[in-house]
C-alpha cells in the first residue's frame, strides 16, 4: 500500500487535497499516492489502475473541470462530500457525442479510507440534470 499524500491530515483533508489535485488538475500519477493499490470502484475490479481508468473517462466527457466539495461529513473511516463542478461537454455522456457546452454538475463522493489511503470510492452524479441541460440549449 502506498503512503497517503498527507500522513498528519485527517482523512477529509486527503479529499480536499484530491479534488485540486486528482479532479481539478488532472494530476493521476499522483493517484497511487492517495489510494490503497486494492481500491474497490464501482462496477470494476479493484485497483489503482480501474480507479485511474475511470477518472481518465470523466476527464474525457468532461474536460477543464472545476469541482468544489460544497459540504462533507466525515466519521471514522468514511468520507461523504457533497459537490458542484464546473465542466465543458467534450466527450461522449450516456452515449451523445460531445457539445462543447459549458455544464454545472453536483453529486456526491463517498470515500472509504484504510491507513490513511482511499481504499473504496462511491460516486453518483445528477445525470438528468446534465441530459436537461444538453437538452435545452
Amino acid at each position: 500500500m502506498a503512503p497517503p499524500v498527507l500522513p498528519k491530515a485527517g482523512n477529509l483533508e486527503s479529499v480536499r487535497v484530491f479534488f485540486d489535485r486528482v479532479l481539478n488538475a488532472g494530476d493521476l500519477e499522483s493517484l497511487e499516492s492517495f489510494s490503497h493499490r486494492d481500491v474497490a470502484v464501482p462496477q470494476s475490479s479493484p485497483g489503482i489502475e480501474s480507479f485511474r481508468r475511470l477518472l481518465v473517462e470523466m476527464r474525457g466527457a468532461f474536460a477543464n473541470p472545476e469541482y468544489k466539495v460544497v459540504d462533507s461529513v466525515c466519521e471514522g473511516e468514511k468520507v461523504v462530500v457533497r459537490f458542484s463542478a464546473k465542466v465543458t461537454h467534450a466527450g461522449r455522456y450516456l452515449g451523445l457525442p460531445a457539445t462543447g457546452r459549458a455544464l454545472n454538475l453536483w453529486g456526491v463522493m463517498m470515500f472509504r479510507f484504510e491507513a490513511g489511503a482511499i481504499a473504496e470510492y462511491w460516486s453518483l452524479v445528477d445525470s438528468q440534470g446534465i441530459l436537461r441541460q444538453l437538452r435545452e440549449r
